[in-house]
């Protein structure tokens, strides 16, 4: 399924929904999705910030944007 959701929304997803949704959506964003429709940079360092704000299992998202970050340095 392709998602339409615009950035904004992403966040709002990144910060308010339950560790499962963050998580598939995440893994859609950073793994599956092509390079012309994924996240910048800065949007990705955003999302990590808010997960590692998040805590408890949230930071095991932030460590993998901070990954995904590392490797496309």
């Amino acid at each position: 399924t392709k998602r339409t959701t615009p950035m904004t929304e992403l966040t709002q997803l990144i910060q308010t929904d339950s560790y499962g949704e963050v998580q598939e959506t995440l893994q859609f964003l950073l793994e599956e999705c092509s390079l012309d429709q994924a996240p910048g940079r800065e949007e990705i360092a955003q999302w990590r910030d808010i997960l590692a704000t998040r805590g408890g299992k949230f930071q095991a998202l932030a460590q993998q944007c901070q990954q995904f970050l590392n490797e496309l340095a």
